[in-house]
């Protein structure tokens, strides 16, 4: 059973690089060594919590890839035009603070009377 959950997220990582990266050779081919390393590095563990917990730690990276990584590429009018898909976690900004903003203490000075 471990093994298919190990197969199926080396063939979901790998999907999900081919899609984040669409078109960037560079990075598919960074992206598909590091993915390799890694599997290859804890190809010999034997300890079914240690491997639940690698699966859960690519699942973690495949949900990041996907959610948190967009491409800029520079278009021929100097700016740069960005590929969001469906996937990509879109957040309103926090607004910033209005009005006079409070100074922290320098140095070591404490703001505590005695």
């Amino acid at each position: 059973m471990l093994r298919s959950r190990v197969l199926a997220l080396f063939k979901s990582l790998h999907r999900t690089r081919q899609s984040v990266f669409q078109g960037d050779e560079l990075a598919l081919n960074a992206a598909r060594e590091r993915i390799n390393e890694e599997f290859a590095k804890n190809k010999h563990e034997t300890d079914p919590d240690e491997i639940q917990q690698l699966i859960k730690v690519g699942e973690d990276v495949a949900v990041l890839m996907k959610k948190n990584i967009v491409q800029a590429k520079l278009n021929e009018a100097g700016r740069y035009q960005v590929r969001l898909t469906e996937d990509t976690l879109r957040e309103d900004n926090a607004p910033l603070p209005r009005g006079k903003v409070r100074k922290k203490p320098r140095g070591n000075q404490s703001t505590e009377t005695r």
